[in-house]
């Protein structure tokens, strides 16, 4: 019997590379695990050089994932990139690692036949330079997601799964983002950060409620969209985001008319109280009246310095919870009644961390710390020498 595994290039070699970006591993490293050539791993995923049966068993333990898994056909699943210039402050292999394990899940839910849900996420097709018309479309989607126009919002990240939305957990931020959007295979994918147990790499609830909003605002604005050109070009798109997420999350309206309800003053009491209404910062409120023109640039910059001198900027009151996703665990439980994250693993060929970590919402345990040098001691009874050190003679020049 040969022992070459049918690998085609255009099949199996895309598989290898997937997952090994989704594990956030190069190729060097991939290698050096599976015990073979670097050279080895670049002709594979390029289609180059089928792989031996030893070699695919090799990969698939790093990988973890069956060998069928890597011999197998793909689902060609298309998808719209994120805006990487967005991005430009996190490393490649992060981006890398999110798209490609956010590829892998979608690829799973697709291959065992999980029932998703309606997609309702509309394509803005109007002028992204219109204020007002972002404001429209942020009111449809609020009811798309079942919303009253006056409602607060329990728990977003529900709310976008209503949508038709798939949610999965980020271990960490991309940089300075606490998310990542994009479309495959017609699902709007939304990676979002959870909690840690880090207070330096933590998300407060009112953040997590933002940016999934803010992911959101990509999706229904930019979805479909070419690549930002420029820096400036990725800045117009995240303050258009943010313009989506401030109007899903608190309706201008109704927040004037909360804002008059308790005075009318724009003070730092009554946006801690519009806070804990809403669960919308206190810094992005003095941001939102500044932009409905409710105070000027001078009382938003008082306002700003107020918080700082309460050293609210790392931590406000009235911090509202985090949240996490339900749709995925519910689908599984739905597909497979018994022991769902196994049965599921084992039908589509992937190891079961893989499952497991989309379904992990529990905060992040902190980075370990490095662990103390010791300092030796003299042993019990060894004395210091106390010679002192032999004089150095130079030797006479040869003649």
């Amino acid at each position: 019997m040969s022992n070459q595994l049918p690998l085609p290039a255009a099949i199996g070699g895309a598989r290898v590379r997937q997952l090994r970006l989704a594990l956030g591993l190069t190729q060097s490293e991939l290698a050096h695990r599976a015990s073979i050539a670097s050279g080895t791993i670049s002709m594979i995923e390029n289609g180059h050089q089928e792989a031996e049966a030893g070699v695919v068993r090799s990969l698939a333990e790093v990988l973890d994932c069956e060998p069928s898994y890597l011999t197998g056909g793909t689902l060609a699943l298309r998808f719209d990139r994120p805006k990487l210039r967005a991005y430009a402050d996190a490393s490649q292999r992060a981006v890398d690692r999110t798209l490609h394990d956010s590829i892998s899940a979608v690829e799973t839910v697709r291959s065992i036949g999980l029932r998703t849900l309606p997609v309702k996420v509309p394509n803005y097709d109007g002028d992204l330079n219109d204020d007002d018309g972002i404001d429209r479309v942020a009111a449809d989607v609020r009811t798309a997601a079942g919303l009253e126009a006056d409602e607060v919002i329990p728990n977003v990240i529900r709310a976008a799964e209503r949508l038709g939305c798939v949610v999965l957990p980020l271990e960490s931020e991309l940089g300075r983002h606490w998310g990542m959007s994009l479309t495959i295979d017609t699902l709007p994918v939304i990676r979002i950060a959870k909690a840690s147990e880090d207070p330096d790499a933590d998300i407060p609830g009112d953040r997590q409620r933002f940016t999934v909003a803010h992911e959101l605002g990509h999706l229904v604005l930019h979805a479909g969209l070419p690549q930002p050109a420029t820096p400036s070009d990725a800045a117009q798109m995240e303050q258009q985001a943010n313009r989506f997420a401030a109007s899903f999350l608190v309706p201008g309206d109704v927040a004037l008319h909360d804002l008059e309800q308790l005075g009318g003053r724009v003070t730092l009491r009554t946006l801690a109280a519009l806070k804990q209404k809403w669960g919308y910062s206190i810094k992005a409120f003095v941001f939102r009246f500044r932009e409905l023109g409710v105070i000027d640039e001078a009382h938003a910059r008082s306002l700003y310095k107020q918080i700082s001198a309460r050293r609210w900027n790392k931590e406000e009151p009235h911090r509202p919870g985090n949240e996490s996703a339900v749709w995925l665990g519910k689908a599984l439980h739905e597909k497979f009644s018994n022991d769902p994250v196994r049965r599921a693993a084992r039908e589509v060929g992937l190891g079961e961390r893989f499952i497991l970590r989309w379904l992990d919402w529990t905060p992040s345990a902190p980075a370990a710390a490095p662990a103390p040098i010791a300092t030796l001691k003299p042993r019990d009874g060894h004395k210091q020498s106390t010679h002192t050190a032999a004089s150095i003679k130079r030797l006479p020049t040869r003649p």
